[in-house]
């Protein structure tokens, strides 16, 4: 009886030890993983820390990014000059506005940079073409993108 708990005890000791053994594969598999990521968004990071002081160096020096479009500006009613008001043409200005119509492709509009991203990437756009087509940066689509893969690959594990 002695004999047969010692070898029950033995092989409990071998299947613990094979087990520990596994899990310790395991953890240092995914800590290797864990730290490519980690050096592949830093270097994603990097690109786009460099891009940035790029494009604020061409600021400071009077050159404009070509992919900063220009917005119009709207004055409001109250900041019309006095001299406007008191002639009478601030209710011809009144009566020639009309409020902007709600455009087809409001959801395009309201729609972030990430969305339209992901929605271009499902149509099979590459990041170049992405960028090229938002205005953004290569390196920042290319970072949404991978981001978007390593979410679905720890959904799936």
């Amino acid at each position: 009886m002695l004999t047969l708990l010692v070898y029950a005890s033995l092989l409990l000791h071998v299947l613990t030890f094979i087990a520990i053994r596994t899990l310790q594969s395991k953890v240092t598999y995914q800590e290797s993983q864990h730290q490519e990521e980690k050096r592949a968004y830093e270097a994603m990071l990097g690109t786009i820390l460099e891009e940035l002081r790029e494009e604020n160096e061409r600021l400071l020096n009077g050159k404009q990014s070509p992919k900063v479009p220009e917005t119009p500006t709207v004055k409001e009613k109250n900041s019309q000059p006095d001299a406007i008001a008191e002639t009478g043409e601030d209710k011809e200005l009144e009566s020639e506005y009309s409020p902007p119509q709600p455009a087809e492709a409001e959801d395009d509009l309201s729609m972030s940079n990430l969305g339209r991203v992901l929605q271009l990437a499902d149509l099979g756009l590459s990041a170049a073409a992405i960028a090229k087509q938002l205005g953004m940066g290569k390196t920042e689509v290319e970072l949404i993108l991978l981001m978007k893969k390593n979410g679905e690959k720890n959904r799936n594990s």
